[in-house]
């Protein structure tokens, strides 16, 4: 395990719609829609899934962390499946009926809940008989009358999911939330029925449900978007309240016989929302504009390149100037690239190095890595020479921000940020190290920053600490800020040279809603006899 990456995964749930589909094939269970991340679909062999993927009878759709996948089933039903997450297609089978009586139905909906969660719309199976469907969990048997709902198996990793209340531990078992119909929950100890806008609880250690009184904190962020008025964009549940609301009879096709009011067969025309890998809502209800990127800012750090021993440099990066893989890990970018008179801008390209390293936290959204072993490219504009950067010996360290414009700056205050992530450090002679401890600190009335480090490299201990300006003071957007390593420490001898730059960035948990809930910082450091340059990436938050 990277040092700082034992932050367990937050629990992510997503609103999705009914969209009924045509018949597959009868060796498919559906297909996927979306798929992000490390998306797997275990048979014989083990195969990573895409989009447009067949889903078959057997497989058991593993997720892994930051990764996400969106299924729609061969009878229409559509199940978004959180990170972290593992469900098995036991059964799926669906054959569409012209006849106007039905005597036995072929059609069987079964799947089991491993670990971790989804979020679905049941499709045409179960309509007709109920018993057609289930969804068998580790304390037991849900099965529907017809509905849209969410549940989600906690098993020692929901303890930092968004909104837990004071930090109190999530007590183990299976959470579920119905936006739409009903389901019934059997266990050994006992049944519960779940209406619209209520939600149940059942414990691993007793497995007797438990209705809730009010929403569990850890599906309110994933169940619940809000739009302008405030209100929830879920039918049935006022999100203020916690508790059922009337139907809003001013909505489109809220009237009786109105498109999009459910009748005559039709499915209600709610939006479809998923998610994008950053955990981003994104709308993809069928024939919508997709979501366009935005970009993102990147820092960078690395050891001697471009005639400098050290350097740092941040900039946002609009989406042509990305090149970035399926996980979002940063392979090519933009940046202040080191000259003599003064920083030029160069596009960086991982060339032949490998990325290796990468972390990922999903509270922030800040990702980080560093480029290994081979060549990195840099095309700098104006020059002519040779701008490779030979990684054979020393790292390029990156840390990206969320697929998003700069936050609004506070203009007063201080804030605290806490070590969540990093990579390790490396010089340039080979070694890799550890980022022992590192603090970071603002200051938004004087647009003033602070960092310290303390690095173990080779057999030494590094400690640096330094300070630097905020946006328009150092000449930068008013998210970025640059800064210098001042006191600088290896082992007893003091001195040497050291910069660093970086990002404010949202999302994040903050004590103050108007703190930029992450930081990322690129460090380079020198010491006094020039012997060795060290390079690292690290991430701040929970100011």
């Amino acid at each position: 395990m990277k040092p700082y990456e034992t932050r367990r995964a937050r629990c992510s749930l997503t609103l999705l719609s009914l969209l009924i589909s045509g018949i597959a094939t009868a060796a498919d269970a559906g297909s996927v829609l979306f798929a992000t991340g490390s998306v797997t679909a275990e048979r014989a062999p083990a195969v990573n899934l895409a989009k447009g993927d067949a889903v078959l009878d057997n497989d058991m759709i593993a997720t892994g962390d930051a990764s996400r996948a969106q299924l729609l089933m061969i009878d229409g039903a559509k199940i978004a499946i959180r990170p972290n997450s593992v469900v098995r297609i036991d059964e799926y089978a669906y054959t569409e009926s012209t006849a106007t009586v039905v005597t036995q139905s072929d059609n069987k909906s079964v799947m089991s809940l491993v670990k971790g969660g989804f979020r679905t719309i049941t499709g045409a199976v179960g309509k007709e008989d109920r018993s057609d469907y289930e969804v068998r969990t580790p304390v037991g048997v849900l099965g529907i009358r017809g509905t849209n709902f969410a549940v989600l198996l906690c098993g020692g990793d929901c303890d930092s999911a968004p909104n837990v209340n004071a930090g109190q531990p999530v007590e183990d078992g299976l959470y579920i939330a119905v936006t739409d119909g009903a389901i019934v929950f059997r266990a050994q100890g006992g049944e519960i029925v779940v209406n619209a806008g209520e939600f149940a609880f059942i414990p691993v250690t007793t497995r007797v449900p438990e209705q809730l009184d009010v929403p569990p904190a850890i599906l309110i962020d994933d169940e619940l978007r809000l739009d302008a008025d405030g209100d929830a964009n879920l039918s049935g549940f006022d999100s203020k309240l916690g508790t059922r609301r009337s139907p809003d009879s001013n909505r489109p096709g809220a009237q009786s016989g109105s498109p999009g009011d459910g009748s005559a067969g039709e499915a209600p025309r709610q939006p479809v929302i998923g998610t994008d890998a950053d955990g981003t809502p994104i709308d993809i209800t069928p024939g919508q504009t997709p979501q366009q990127s935005i970009g993102r800012t990147v820092s960078f750090a690395t050891g001697p390149v471009g005639g400098a021993t050290i350097h740092s440099g941040t900039q946002f990066n609009d989406p042509a100037l990305l090149r970035l893989d399926n996980g979002n890990n940063v392979l090519g970018f933009t940046a202040p690239y080191p000259a003599q008179q003064s920083p030029l801008i160069a596009t960086v390209d991982i060339g032949t190095s490998a990325n290796v390293e990468t972390g990922f936290d999903s509270m922030t959204v800040l990702r980080w890595g560093r480029w290994s072993g081979g060549v990195a490219t840099a095309t700098v504009a104006g020059s002519t020479g040779d701008n490779s950067v030979d990684l054979s010996s020393q790292s390029l360290h990156w840390i990206s921000g969320p697929d998003q414009l700069a936050p609004t700056m506070p203009v007063t205050g201080v804030a605290n940020y806490t070590l969540i992530g990093a990579t390790s450090p490396t010089d340039d002679l080979g070694n890799t190290g550890v980022l022992g401890s590192a603090t970071f600190n603002a200051d938004f009335t004087n647009l003033r920053v602070d960092s310290t480090l303390v690095i173990d490299i080779a057999g030494m201990t590094w400690s640096a600490s330094g300070t630097g300006n905020l946006g328009s003071l150092a000449g930068l957007p008013s998210h970025l800020f640059f800064g210098n390593y001042r006191s600088i420490d290896v082992d007893g001898i003091a001195g040497g040279s050291g910069q660093f730059s970086g990002f404010f960035s949202e999302p994040g948990a903050t004590s103050d809603p108007a703190l930029p809930g992450g930081v990322g910082l690129s460090y380079s450091l020198q010491d006094e006899q020039g012997l060795a340059t060290i390079s690292g990436a690290a991430a701040f938050g929970n100011p």
